[in-house]
């Protein structure tokens, strides 16, 4: 089935249930475990007339949309500049590919290293629109907030 995630422009396709309450999604190039409680709407399928929507052993109760309380991410604790460098890189185009309206980036606080890297790329980034520090409910100055530029 395909459905609508919070942040993500593009419609996700359903790939499995999984057992603790998620679900495995397909965006573009992007593949994610997420909980239910992302999806925002249920799209209606290209199916001949009379044929279920959703499995009979399926059923969805949207809890509707929360925009401000989950992002995507990715984590850098504990990673070296070089290593991190590369994986912001290729999360940011995943990202883009998938049209993820918003990213989280975690680098903690430690010594500022990576903080400074992740503030260096996200400047120069074509993708990015702005960033900024995270709320204290987000991590506060141990992660960054990316809103990325629509197509």
């Amino acid at each position: 089935m395909r459905v609508r995630l919070k942040d993500v422009r593009e419609p996700a396709r359903v790939r499995r249930i999984l057992s603790d309450g998620r679900i495995e999604v397909e965006a573009g190039f992007l593949k994610l475990q997420i909980p239910v409680e992302e999806v925002t709407e249920v799209l209606p399928e290209t199916a001949p007339a009379g044929k279920a929507k959703l499995p009979s052993n399926v059923s969805f109760q949207s809890a509707g949309p929360r925009w401000d309380v989950s992002y995507r991410e990715i984590n850098l604790i504990g990673k070296r500049a070089e290593e991190a460098g590369e994986e912001i890189d290729k999360f940011l185009d995943q990202a883009v590919m998938a049209e993820v309206n918003r990213i989280r980036i975690v680098h903690g606080h430690g010594m500022g290293i990576l903080k400074k890297l992740v503030s260096d790329m996200l400047a120069k980034s074509p993708y990015v629109e702005k960033f900024y520090p995270a709320p204290p409910s987000e991590g506060g100055n141990g992660a960054t907030i990316v809103e990325l530029k629509e197509n």
